[in-house]
C-alpha cells in the first residue's frame, strides 16, 4: 500500500468546509433571511429609524419599540386566483421578514411615529432626556 497525499488534502479540506459552514452560519441566518436593510440615525430630538421594505404595506407591518430596542415585524400574504374556460389557477405567496434593534439612546416608546411611504418605513422615536444627578459636597 502506498500513500497518496490528495487523500489527505481532500480529508482536511472536507473538515475545514465543514467548520467554516458552521462559522458562517449565525451570519448567514442573522444578516441575509428574513432580514431587510435599516439605517438609524440621530438628530438633537429624536432617534430615525428607516427601513426598506419594498411590496409591504402599512397593514403588513408590525412594531414594538421598548425604551432600548425596537422590533420591526412585516408580514405578506399574497392570492391570486385566475380562471378562463381551459385552466383553472391559484396561487398563495407568503413572506415575513424581522428585523430587532438595540438601540443607542434610551427613548420613549409612549411618543412613538411610524409612517410608511412607497416601501419606505420611517419610525421615529423621542430620545429621553438625559438627567442631570448631582450632590452638592461641603467641605469641613
Amino acid at each position: 500500500m502506498y500513500w497518496d497525499p490528495w487523500d489527505d488534502w481532500e480529508y482536511w479540506n472536507k473538515r475545514m468546509r465543514r467548520m467554516m459552514r458552521g462559522f458562517l452560519l449565525p451570519i448567514r441566518d442573522e444578516f441575509l433571511e428574513g432580514s431587510f436593510p435599516v439605517d438609524v440615525k440621530e438628530d438633537e430630538k429624536d432617534l430615525i429609524i428607516i427601513a426598506d421594505l419594498p411590496g409591504f404595506d402599512k397593514t403588513d407591518m408590525a412594531i414594538r419599540a421598548t425604551e432600548d430596542s425596537v422590533e420591526i415585524v412585516a408580514q405578506h400574504k399574497e392570492q391570486k386566483k385566475e380562471r378562463t374556460e381551459r385552466m383553472y389557477r391559484e396561487e398563495r405567496r407568503y413572506g415575513a421578514l424581522r428585523r430587532y434593534l438595540t438601540l443607542p439612546v434610551k427613548v420613549n416608546p409612549e411618543t412613538a411615529k411610524a409612517k410608511m411611504d412607497k416601501g419606505i418605513l420611517v419610525v421615529r422615536l423621542e430620545k429621553k432626556e438625559k438627567k442631570k444627578v448631582g450632590k452638592e459636597i461641603k467641605v469641613e
